[in-house]
């Protein structure tokens, strides 16, 4: 009764808003969750857009690392937005139920074309984990590996920080200059194939430099897994 009275107290002071209709009450109200249909993402290479595959096409292949990726929306769906807003910048994670929610529905069209057999994350930095108390792509990661029945290990750290690429100009990104960003973890063994998962895939700067650091480090396979994709 106690606990009640307080979560009422908090809502008082702190309203929550739906991130669809903006209705007060919660993040996701009944209405917005029976009507929500995302438009499906096309498959295309992940760096050239290049249609008929979600893996990395033939001309990209010797440039970069990653072998391809899984992705639920677009990432400019304003919905999806204003949810990893109230998720990280926020640090509200009562939406996480509701992005949880959305993964599970989706898994099954986003099984890699791979032999997954361990899950890992893209690490935030340090700074940034103790600033936002929580990585939104570990929480990712461990739902990807009950949804397939998979290991989840951590695999990488993160050893400088770097600005979010979903809030730089796509000209101002660039593959490969996130190289050196990643380091594998001191006495861990790589896995030949991966399933390396993150919340939002733009340019690939990021996920790409992480690719890179697992194969260098003995994998042969890599594949991403994302909530959205620029």
């Amino acid at each position: 009764m106690v606990h009640r009275l307080g979560k009422l107290a908090v809502e008082s002071l702190f309203p929550r808003f739906c991130v669809s209709c903006g209705r007060e009450g919660g993040l996701w109200c009944g209405g917005c969750s029976s009507v929500f249909a995302p438009s499906m993402l096309p498959q295309r290479c992940p760096f050239c857009a290049k249609k008929g595959s979600n893996r990395t096409c033939i001309e990209c292949r010797p440039e970069v690392y990653l072998d391809g990726i899984s992705a639920y929306v677009p990432y400019g769906n304003p919905v999806v937005r204003r949810a990893f807003s109230v998720w990280k910048y926020y640090g509200d994670r009562a939406i996480e139920k509701v992005i949880h929610g959305w993964m599970s529905a989706a898994s099954v069209r986003m099984i890699p074309p791979i032999a997954p057999f361990y899950v890992c994350h893209v690490p935030l930095h340090e700074g940034k984990l103790r600033l936002r108390g929580f990585d939104q792509a570990a929480v990712i990661a461990d739902w990807a590996g009950t949804f397939y029945g998979l290991p989840v290990e951590e695999l990488l750290v993160r050893v400088r920080p770097t600005q979010s690429q979903a809030r730089v100009a796509r000209n101002k990104r660039g593959v490969g200059e996130f190289d050196g960003v990643f380091e594998v973890m001191s006495g861990v063994k790589v896995p030949e194939h991966v399933l390396l998962c993150d919340d939002v895939f733009t340019s690939g700067t990021t996920m790409d430099a992480a690719a890179r650091a697992l194969k260098e480090a003995g994998a042969k396979q890599v594949w991403g897994w994302v909530v959205a994709r620029g």
